[in-house]
């Protein structure tokens, strides 16, 4: 088991540690499916979590999931359309099967996201 050793500041008597993310710039700038797959870690999975945290490898793992998620969704909502094909006369029926589309495509994707 590995052992950390870290600087602490003091505030009102309590020691905190000094502890830095590597890759908090890259988790600030997930997307939604990264995102979704952070908090999934977090409150699902926490031992996961904080071996991924220490071993700077939370923000790339979540990076992945992230463009997995938007490939198969836009992979999802093309297969969606071709079975529903887009009215070329009807704006509101084009929105309706799109709108349709992006919904089963993301419920399908956040399942087997957090399925793994």
């Amino acid at each position: 088991m590995a052992t950390f050793e870290f600087e602490y500041t003091e505030i009102d008597g309590l020691l905190y540690p000094n502890i830095e993310i590597d890759g908090k710039a890259e988790l600030d700038g997930l997307g939604q499916y990264g995102r979704l797959r952070l908090i999934y870690l977090h409150e699902q999975k926490p031992e996961m979590y904080r071996e991924l945290l220490l071993t700077g490898k939370l923000a790339e793992h979540c990076q992945e999931y992230d463009e997995r998620g938007y490939e198969l969704s836009e992979k999802l909502q093309g297969a969606y359309i071709e079975k529903y094909p887009l009215p070329n006369d009807d704006f509101m029926e084009t929105v309706r099967i799109r709108t349709q589309a992006m919904e089963w495509a993301e419920e399908i994707v956040i399942y087997q996201l957090t399925d793994e």
